[in-house]
C-alpha cells in the first residue's frame, strides 16, 4: 500500500463529508477508493480523487440526483459536462424569473390588503 493515500476517515475531514457519504459513493460506483485492504476491508484514496470529488459535490449543489451524476462522470466527457452545467443553468435563470414573478405578485397582494385594511366600512364616512 502506498503510504500516501488517505484513509477514508482522512478523506472525508478534508471534503467536509461523512464516511457514510465516501462508503455509498464506493457503493454506487461514483468514487471508488484507490485501494482497500484485503484484511481490514479500510478503503483508501488518493489525493487526485479530490477533482473527482468537488465535481459530484458541485452537481448535488444544482440538485442533480447521484445516478444523473454518476452516467455523467462516466462519460468522462468535459464537453458534454459542460453542455449539461450550461442547461442547468438556463433552467436556473427561468426558475429565477418565476419565484421573482411571484414574489412580485406577493407584493401586490399585500400591497392590495393594506389598501383594504384601511378603506372604510361599508356605510362609514371618512
Amino acid at each position: 500500500m502506498n503510504n500516501n493515500y488517505l484513509s477514508i476517515g482522512e478523506m472525508a475531514k478534508m471534503n467536509h463529508i461523512t464516511v457514510t457519504t465516501l462508503r455509498l459513493y464506493d457503493e454506487l460506483d461514483l468514487l471508488k477508493p484507490v485501494y482497500v485492504n484485503p484484511e481490514t476491508n479500510y478503503r483508501y484514496y488518493d489525493i487526485k480523487q479530490n477533482a473527482r470529488l468537488d465535481l459530484i459535490q458541485y452537481m448535488k449543489e444544482l440538485q442533480m440526483n447521484l445516478k444523473e451524476i454518476k452516467e455523467l462522470l462516466d462519460k468522462e466527457d468535459i464537453n458534454l459536462i459542460e453542455a449539461i452545467l450550461i442547461k442547468k443553468k438556463q433552467q436556473l435563470s427561468i426558475q429565477i424569473n418565476d419565484l421573482q414573478r411571484t414574489k412580485d405578485a406577493i407584493s401586490r397582494t399585500i400591497y392590495s390588503l393594506e389598501r383594504y385594511r384601511k378603506s372604510p366600512q361599508v356605510g362609514q364616512l371618512l
